[in-house]
């Protein structure tokens, strides 16, 4: 029986959701380098690889690889290095492509010294190009248009201030943590507990850092009890390579709930003192609420969609 034929080209695929920018690693402050092979026969020359290259810049290889494509996986690796390297040549194994001085633009880039450290444990790395991320916030933008009554006007005005900040701004939007606020503002709290959970800021508006509460439930920053929770990452984390309506719309409601949890806390507040117990609350609550009223009057922040 004749053995079987080997597959004239290395196995390529192309990688789970965007793929990197070309000269990605050039984006990252790498300097080019273009790996050589041998010109013609007898040329004394070694061939390079990753691993003669990694050696030659004292760099590990996996951090190498890493920092040119995102990935170490073998068949996405083909992929960039056959259409962003160039590479035209098979490794004697047939496998992989191979560095070689005809590959077009044949050039990879080498990690500066003080780049920051490569997490290889991250299952998904994704990387959004400009028009990627306008599509995304797009879409994200038509999606809100069908959502109904009172959350659905919210979500409207919400994904409105996400699409008038743009990509990238619009991931340092943000709003107050529900579970953090509940505690601020719970008349049984005293100012020494208050100043406490602010001292990050020094008690100037707006908070952010730890605050000391802890909880179970909700994003990282909700349970590590951090002030300011930062959605619009989220839905682009969670969104990376598809976008998924159902999630997307479970997504944004999620957001709004709670958000109003927060915003009903500062209600609540209100209510009391309409009812003759406004004083027990004390005067860094009251700066706290007159705070966050004037934030939902700026156009460019996540509360304005809480404004009337």
């Amino acid at each position: 029986m004749a053995p079987p034929k080997r597959s004239p080209h290395p196995i390529e695929r192309p990688p789970k959701g965007m793929a990197v920018p070309r000269n990605w690693g050039l984006m990252q402050g790498g300097i080019p380098y273009r790996p050589h092979g041998p010109v013609r026969p007898g040329d004394t020359r070694p061939q390079e690889d990753w691993y003669t290259v990694a050696e030659k810049f004292s760099v590990g290889v996996k951090e190498l690889i890493y920092f040119n494509f995102m990935t170490d996986d073998p068949d996405v690796v083909n992929w960039y290095l056959k259409r962003y390297v160039g590479c035209v040549k098979v490794s004697p194994s047939g496998n992989n492509w191979m560095f070689s001085n005809s590959a077009n633009p044949g050039i990879i880039y080498i990690p500066p010294a003080d780049h920051d450290p490569i997490d290889f444990e991250a299952e998904d790395i994704c990387v959004w190009t400009p028009n990627d991320a306008k599509t995304f916030l797009m879409r994200l933008f038509a999606l809100a248009q069908g959502m109904k009554g009172y959350k659905g006007q919210r979500i409207k005005k919400l994904v409105q201030v996400i699409l008038n900040a743009g990509y990238p701004a619009c991931l340092d939007l943000w709003y107050y943590n529900d579970m953090v606020i509940s505690v601020y503002v719970d008349i049984k709290e005293g100012n020494a507990k208050r100043r406490e959970m602010i001292k990050a800021t020094r008690g100037a508006f707006p908070f952010n850092g730890e605050s000391g509460v802890y909880g179970q439930q909700g994003s990282e920053e909700r349970h590590r009890g951090m002030w300011q929770i930062h959605p619009v990452r989220s839905l682009f984390t969670d969104s990376c390579g598809a976008f998924n309506a159902q999630a997307m719309k479970d997504r944004l409601e999620s957001i709004d709930e709670e958000m109003y949890r927060g915003w009903h806390e500062l209600d609540m507040v209100s209510a009391k003192s309409s009812q003759g117990g406004g004083s027990a609350f004390g005067e860094m609550v009251w700066d706290f609420i007159n705070h966050v009223r004037l934030l939902s009057e700026d156009e460019k922040h996540l509360y304005w969609a809480f404004s009337q």
